[in-house]
């Protein structure tokens, strides 16, 4: 029986006859008829005694046709079970900003509402089966005990320190699964509603008081504290902060933001931009005065950075503190920029915005050490040619693209510029195209000494004519690796050149080429088609290199299921034409997935080793360690995903840089290791933003029957909850069947033994 006080309230006889009540009434109508049919012998026995007979015989008919209809009885019976109060209390950080009357804070506020209802709530535990439960939370839950009876004692409350977070909907959570298997009468929330909490306690609040509501416990709120209060009156904060996460060495990078600033309308703020240098120690690279506009809007910030060291940087900007502020935890903020060697400059000059443009660009533009520079030469603004390239050409590149243009895009003596740097060693190449070689004029020109075809002025294609079949080569058209130069870096598919000719037998063809004409003695043929004609020439010119590839459509690789060796190609190309095809050195590399994280978050890395061609190198294992800001290390485990690696990072609390150090082990050579560093970012999420929430605990108390209260309503609360307990009732039933018990048996056995004994004494047997 469940525990709990009840009465009977509600008794019941049911009956289930046998077969039927027709057949019931059959059988009670055959042993009347047999009662009075078949009576004793009047002969024999006077009235008195043949009376006496029939009555015992009538006792045991009603006896069988009681058991042919057999009742049951059933006793219901109301029991009440208790319940449970709950109150919980917010004793986060927030709770002490003094935005009350006479400069109370919050938790005053809190302290003198819960004594205030104290004999409300004594009165309901004492009259009802209810009871009250205190539980004070900020990122936790505890529960407090009552002392005596006394369900708040606030005199033995001990304040702990403070989590830094406060999380409602956690809490709520917490409370109930710690009652779970007992009735809540009701959920009482003091708070000022603001949820702040990292995960995994950042559970929203709403769909726990919708749990609650969809279970019949009403849920009342009441907030503490001002949506805008004199404690919160000054604060500026960077909300946010953009950078590239690779910056090239000397070139300006721009750092953008944006701060927020509270109760400083009309006050200039001093943001500064700090880079961290060689030594590991934050430098001031720039600064910019901001002007308070519209209380609390988010300024934006631009500020710029020239890197003059190699290596990974930290970058912060950080909002000098302002003369009142509360909370300065969230005046910087801070990434890390890998700087790197610009390594290959690449001038691309193009004439026409082509497919095959748009994909070199792409697979170039992916390589970490090659920063291409492209520039557009219309062909439909002649009127503007020769074009200016001398401030462009003051940059130190280390190759030159030109693409489908004319010869007469560009001036004398940038032209003479250029072949000035390919004779000291920068590498050219020429694209096919409609207007591409000798059809572009290009041997005709101030770098006709270094192409690799002769001269011919009859090659000319003009721009208002149609395109002359006599400078192009039809396709489909299949690369062959020549047999005497073929072995060149740039056309290196494999490890070995069967393995390399194999791969070129299998590559799309192209749609076609131009003619490069009759070619000069110093030009080495590395590629031709199956005909013979020449695809890819080459020729060293100075301390430089020069190439020309008379296809515009290797576009044509990527999109049927070659994009590595695409990739390859081109990226051989380029490295080929700058020198830069004989490193032998391997290189690991580590990315994360973000360089700026709160507790709890978790990161995405990527690591790999790849050749100089940027082929990744299989035949490797990876090591990592997660190195906290206090120097502890632990193991980071990073699966193996085909040729390269990719794991998640978790579990960071500690606020703080962390390093990521990664090792590849290779056999028979020397381990390569590589860091990437990390900021987990600890603000002070209370204070930061103290500001109080109703319309959050709004939200909680409409998504149940309860609602929203003034502190000093409390104690009406739980008169209410007093007046109008909730009705936690259970129903008991008792039933009994006589019929198939042994009373009736005795009963039975009973009656016809007296009617056997009857007739007995009266001589009838």
């Amino acid at each position: 029986m469940i525990a709990g006080s009840g009465v009977l309230n509600d008794v019941a006889v049911a009956f289930d006859p046998v077969g039927s009540w027709g057949t019931v009434g059959a059988v009670a109508v055959v042993l009347a008829a047999v009662l009075f049919a078949v009576g004793p012998d009047r002969s024999r026995v006077g009235p008195g005694r043949r009376l006496t007979l029939v009555l015992v015989r009538l006792a045991v008919f009603l006896a069988l046709v009681a058991c042919m209809i057999r009742p049951t009885i059933v006793a219901t019976k109301k029991a009440r079970q208790p319940g449970t109060v709950l109150v919980l209390a917010d004793v986060s950080e927030s709770m002490t900003v003094a935005d009350g009357l006479n400069g109370q804070t919050r938790w005053q506020e809190l302290r003198a509402a819960l004594a205030a209802a104290r004999p409300a709530a004594q009165a309901l535990a004492a009259e009802s089966s209810l009871d009250v439960a205190l539980w004070r939370f900020d990122r936790e839950a505890r529960a407090v005990p009552p002392v005596g009876d006394d369900p708040f004692p606030l005199e033995d409350w001990q304040p702990a320190p403070s989590a830094g977070e406060t999380a409602i909907g956690a809490a709520l959570d917490d409370c109930a699964r710690a009652t779970a298997g007992r009735n809540v009468a009701g959920v009482i929330v003091l708070s000022d509603g603001g949820q702040h909490a990292y995960p995994p306690r950042d559970q929203p609040p709403q769909g726990v008081a919708r749990r609650l509501g969809d279970a019949g416990v009403p849920l009342w709120s009441i907030t503490f504290g001002q949506q805008r209060g004199e404690g919160q009156g000054r604060d500026a904060a960077v909300s946010n902060l953009a950078v590239s996460e690779t910056a090239y060495l000397g070139n300006t990078v721009e750092v953008a933001g944006r701060v927020r600033l509270e109760g400083l309308a009309d006050r200039d703020v001093v943001v500064k931009l700090m880079v961290e240098n060689a030594a590991g120690r934050l430098e001031e690279a720039a600064r910019v005065s901001v002007k308070g506009g519209r209380d609390g809007a988010e300024e934006p910030v631009r500020l710029a950075w020239t890197p003059d060291v190699l290596g990974e940087r930290k970058v912060a900007l950080v909002v000098e503190p302002q003369e009142g502020e509360t909370v300065t935890t969230n005046n910087e903020l801070s990434t890390f920029v890998e700087v790197v060697d610009g390594g290959l400059r690449v001038l691309y000059l193009e004439g026409a915005l082509r497919v095959e443009q748009r994909f070199l660009r792409r697979v170039l533009s992916a390589s970490p050490d090659m920063q291409v520079d492209f520039q557009w030469i219309d062909s439909a603004r002649r009127d503007r040619w020769p074009i200016d390239l001398g401030r462009t050409l003051t940059t130190d590149y280390d190759v030159f693209l030109i693409g489908d243009l004319d010869a007469a895009a560009l001036r004398s003596q940038d032209l003479a510029t250029i072949e000035g740097k390919v004779r000291a060693g920068a590498g050219i190449g020429l694209l096919g195209g409609f207007h591409s070689f000798e059809a572009g004029g290009w041997a005709s020109s101030k770098l006709g000494a270094l192409m690799p075809f002769m001269p011919d002025r009859l090659a000319r294609q003009p721009f208002d004519e149609p395109v002359r079949p006599s400078l192009h080569v039809e396709g489909p058209l299949q690369l062959v690796p020549d047999g005497r130069f073929g072995g060149v870096s740039i056309l290196r598919l494999g490890q070995a050149d069967q393995e390399t000719r194999a791969a070129w037998q299998r590559m799309p063809a192209l749609d076609g080429a131009n003619d490069l004409g009759q070619l000069v003695p110093e030009a080495k043929r590395l590629a031709n088609t199956a005909d013979g004609r020449p695809l890819l020439v080459a020729r060293e010119f100075g301390a430089g290199r020069v190439a020309a590839f008379a296809a515009d459509s290797t576009w044509r690789w990527a999109m049927q299921g070659a994009g590595e060796q695409h990739r390859r190609f081109w990226r051989q190309f380029v490295l080929w034409l700058a020198r830069q095809d004989g490193t032998e050195d391997d290189a690991l590399w580590v990315r994360l997935g973000q360089r700026r994280i709160a507790p709890g978050m978790t990161i995405g890395c990527d690591a790999g080793v790849t050749r100089p061609d940027g082929e990744a190198v299989a035949d490797v294992e990876l090591e990592a360690v997660a190195v906290s800001p206090a120097g502890k290390a632990r193991p980071v485990r990073l699966p193996r995903r085909g040729a390269t690696f990719s794991g998640t990072l978790a579990d960071f609390t500690e606020p703080g840089d962390w390093q990521l150090v990664v090792k590849a082990l290779r056999p028979g050579r020397e381990p390569l290791e590589r860091s990437a560093r990390f900021t987990v970012v600890r603000q002070d999420l209370e204070l930061a933003n103290p500001r109080a929430n109703p319309l959050l605990m709004r939200q909680l108390a409409e998504s149940t029957s309860g609602g929203t209260r003034a502190p000093e309503e409390l104690a009406g609360i739980f008169d209410e909850i007093r007046t109008q307990p909730a009705a936690f009732e259970t129903l008991e039933q008792w039933s009994y069947t006589p019929w198939d018990k042994w009373p009736m048996f005795l009963v039975l056995a009973g009656l016809l033994i007296l009617e056997w004994i009857v007739r007995k004494r009266f001589g009838l047997v």
